[in-house]
Formats: C-alpha cells, structure tokens, sequence
C-alpha cells in the first residue's frame, strides 16, 4: 500500500472554517469526513512502524495490518455518523480525521501535531489559553504506550482526549494529565482484581510474566502489592522483551513455566507474544490455568489458534461489552459514507478480496473490482464486536458534552462551534449522561468506575468462545464469580491446597516483611 492523501484534489480542505493541509507524503490522514466539530482519531490500524525516513519512495512506513484497531475505528466511525443521522445534534455534523500511528510513539505524536496544525503550521505560544485547534477532541489511542506521550502534549493545549482501552495507572494523575480522560477504570483496579480473582479460588502460588515496558513493569509492581494484600504468592517472575520478543526468550520462559509448581500463570502480555507462548506450551501438551490481562483477554485470533483447547483453562478480566446498534449490518455493507473517505477501509478489502479498484477501463485484471461493493461478514466472526462498545460510549460522551456546550434544543444547537478547548475538558469532568439504559460519568480522575466483566474461555470443537462468568465491582472492591456458569476442563475447578505450597507460602512472605 502506498502512501494515504487526504483529498483528491489539491491536498486542500476546509475543517471548522480552517484550511488544513495534508502533505501527502505519509499515512497521516487515512480517513475524513468533514463536519462542522471534528473529532480527531487515533488508532494504530497497523502494528508496525518501520522508518520515518526512507532512500526510495514511495515506501510503506507501516505494516501488519490489526483488525481490533481497524473495527474499533470503525465503531467510532459509525457512531460519529450515527448521531449525524439523528437530531441529537441539530444543525451540527461531527467530522472526524483519523490518523494511524503504527503502534508507535514518536509517530503517534507526529499525527497530533500534524492534525492540530493549520496550513501546515503549528504556532509556539506562551500563552495557550486562546489556542484555536482544527480538532476540537481526540479519541484513542489503543495502547497506553502512546496515550501518556500524547496526554502530555494535548495537556499544553488543554484538549481532551479519550481513550477506551488506555488503562496505565499514571494516567489518572490530573497534574499531569489534565485533558485526559478514560471510559474505561485504571488498570490499578485489575491487578485488584486478578489477586481477588486468585484468592477466591485458592490460587495462592502462582506465576507472572510480563513485558519489559513501562505498561508491563507497573502492572507487574502493581499486581505483587495487590498479591500481597490477599495472601497470593508468587513463584515466579518472567520479563520478555518489548521489541523483537525471540522464539529463545519464548521457549526459555516456557520452560520455566513447564518446570514449576505453580499451576496457575498470569500473561501481562500483547496477543503476538501470548500466541507465541501457546505454541511452545502446545508442542510438549502443558496445560495450566492461564490468567488474562484485559490486552488479550477476548483475543479472536487467539481463540481461533490450532490445538488451543491443550492448553488449559483460561481466564481473564475484560472491560465491560455491549452490543452497538446497527454495528453488524453497517460492516457487511462496509464502505466509507458520502463525503468521506477512508484509506483503511480501502487496504483491507485489497487484502480480504485481493481486489483492486482499476484504474483503466479498457484493461481487466484478474484481480481488479470495485472495492466498495465487495462485502461479506469476516469481520462479524473475526473479532469480538462486544469488546468494540466503549468506542460508542466515548463518542457519546464528547457528543454531550458538545450538545451542552452549544445549548442544544430539539431544533437548533445556538451556541459558538468556535468554544475555548478548555470548556470542552470541564464540561466532560461534570458530564453525566444516560446511553442503552446505563448512566456513565467520570471520576474526579478522569476515569469510568464501571468494573471488569471476568470472562473464561469455554470450549467450543476446536476453538474457544468468551463466556461471562462473573464481575468485579470498583466500588465494592469485590469479585463476584458465577460459578455455575464455569466449565472447567474434567467438570473439575483446581484448588491449590497443598500443604507444601502452603509452608512455603508462609515462608515468602516472612521473607517479605523481613526484608
């Protein structure tokens, strides 16, 4: 795929009254749709991120195309056109510009700049108090990786930014992070959650690996304190590197795991890295009882993985789902609405149908086809669509907070379009709306209190299907477990009662508080 443009014509088009220029030259503006408030998008629809720089071009920066992101922005999408369709917002169309920055930080930052500039140009102030931003709101990113170095600069400008699956701690810190906001809790509260999770269930010698990055190292500190509360010990502790995670430093962590006690593991862990692992577990048939974090805990692909019913039980703790109105209909008949265009859209039906739009009438190709009519219901089965629902409910948000910003009747939104950024960010900390019968708000950190949805993976022939078995309540500080909805492996759930794990339980933690 070569590089995105964001207009046909003159890489010129006007947002909110402001022209902003596309230089053509990268991936930075994949999708646009213009409307009078434009919601600036972030999602890393790829998960890799090559070079900024390149000898030759056209190049592609960008590779390893990720369907969670992809139909997560779609989410975003199709909600942003569903509130156009209706008179929530009368006499105002949101627009959205989406920018993808390959899992990277550096990039990620390189988009924000790229859509807060005008006419290419992104003024230094002293004073930004007045600072007038084509983007009145930004949604993303997946990864709290890119979201803190993002918070930090959108704080300068006091623009809010929401996220739907950031859930680093640090990010609760409004000194900080001041324009930041979640739909979803801090991941403070699930590492609470997987040590309550363990403690119900007796798991009091278990084991931990993780990534060595700044998300996994504060789960992992995190998780250790949390254990410690419950009386959870750990046996082990693994790190695997960040970048380039080696089939070596896989198979040396599986050993380890083949090699203990301990029959229940934690994976603070991305997909890639987990799958990896499996595959290593699966050649010599080890089973465990494998805990999730929410980054993998409603893996499609992983699901889907050959052999993945040898590995065990499964389970994890995943943000609270739903279903989005129209969602499924709207991706079987997948194309970008009128006035819009989405270059995402367009790369994954070349890959999923291997067509290409032609570009001569009087040559047919093989392979050539209209993109935009070719459809079908992959993308239904392929993902979890469940796990998409904070999108909707973080487009929502900033849609109240809009509404009341503009004083909106059933007939007209009479207020300024043009309002101060800042207005924007106190209108989401007081906001507090009603969607699908539920009532959401944030905290006084910027966050949802709206729990964990505790899931097992139950087997279905050859591949496995998420089943809610339980929740844990923020405010209660408590897991509650169905028990009778779980279907552990042999009818049989595992209990760690023995008596030596037991003495040597005692003995880590004299260690503990000895030392």
């Amino acid at each position: 795929m070569g590089p995105y443009f964001c207009l046909y014509m003159l890489g010129v088009t006007l947002i909110s009254g402001r022209l902003v220029v596309c230089d053509g030259t990268s991936s930075l503006c994949g999708a646009y749709l213009p409307g009078d408030i434009v919601i600036g998008i972030l999602s890393s629809v790829h998960s890799k991120f090559t070079t900024f720089y390149a000898s030759n071009r056209p190049y592609t920066p960008c590779a390893d195309f990720n369907l969670i992101s992809f139909v997560q922005s779609l989410a975003i999408i199709h909600t942003i056109e569903t509130i156009n369709n209706s008179s929530f917002l009368p006499g105002i169309r949101l627009g959205y510009l989406m920018c993808d920055p390959c899992a990277c930080a550096s990039k990620a930052l390189h988009c924000v700049e790229h859509m807060l500039a005008v006419n290419g140009s992104l003024p230094v102030l002293s004073d930004y108090s007045n600072f007038s931003s084509p983007v009145k709101a930004f949604l993303g990113e997946r990864y709290s990786e890119l979201s803190i170095p993002v918070a930090k600069l959108l704080s300068l400008y006091m623009i809010p930014q929401i996220s739907c699956t950031s859930s680093a701690p640090i990010l609760s810190d409004k000194l900080r992070y001041p324009s930041f906001f979640r739909v979803i809790p801090s991941d403070i509260y699930q590492t609470q959650a997987l040590a309550k999770l363990m403690r119900h269930f007796s798991w009091d010698w278990v084991g931990v690996v993780t990534l060595d990055d700044d998300y996994g190292n504060a789960a992992l500190a995190n998780f250790l304190l949390a254990a410690d509360k419950v009386k959870v010990c750990v046996e082990f502790q693994e790190v695997l590197p960040t970048i380039d995670t080696s089939e070596q430093s896989i198979k040396k962590v599986a050993d380890r795991i083949r090699s203990s006690s301990a029959k229940v593991v934690l994976l603070i862990l991305r997909i890639k890295v987990v799958e990896m692992l499996f595959k290593e577990m699966i050649k010599t048939n080890t089973s465990r009882t494998w805990i999730a974090s929410d980054a993998w805990s409603t893996a499609g692909s992983l699901m889907k993985m050959k052999d993945i019913n040898k590995v065990g039980n499964i389970l994890g703790f995943t943000f609270a789902t739903g279903e989005i109105p129209g969602f499924k209909d709207y991706l079987q008949n997948l194309k970008p609405s009128s006035g819009a265009w989405n270059d995402f859209i367009r790369e994954y039906k070349q890959m999923r149908f291997n067509c290409i739009a032609g570009q001569n009438s009087e040559n047919t190709y093989p392979s050539e086809c209209n993109p935009q009519e070719m459809n079908d219901d992959f993308l239904l089965s392929a993902v979890d669509l469940t796990a998409t629902y904070n999108q909707r409910v973080a487009v929502y948000a900033i849609a109240h907070a809009i509404k009341e910003i503009l004083e909106c009747n059933n007939s007209v939104c009479p207020g300024d379009a043009s309002f101060p950024l800042e207005k924007l960010v106190a209108i989401l900390h007081e906001t507090n709306f009603t969607l699908d019968n539920q009532t959401y708000s944030f905290n006084n950190d910027g966050d949802f209190d709206s729990g964990y949805d505790l899931i097992m993976w139950k087997n279905a022939s050859d591949v496995r299907i998420p089943n809610v078995v339980g929740k844990f309540h923020i405010l209660k500080n408590d897991v509650e477990v169905y028990e009778h909805n779980i279907p552990w492996s042999n009818n049989t759930v595992f209990r760690d009662l023995s008596p030596w794990h037991r003495e040597e339980c005692v003995k880590y933690f004299l260690l503990l508080y000895l030392y």
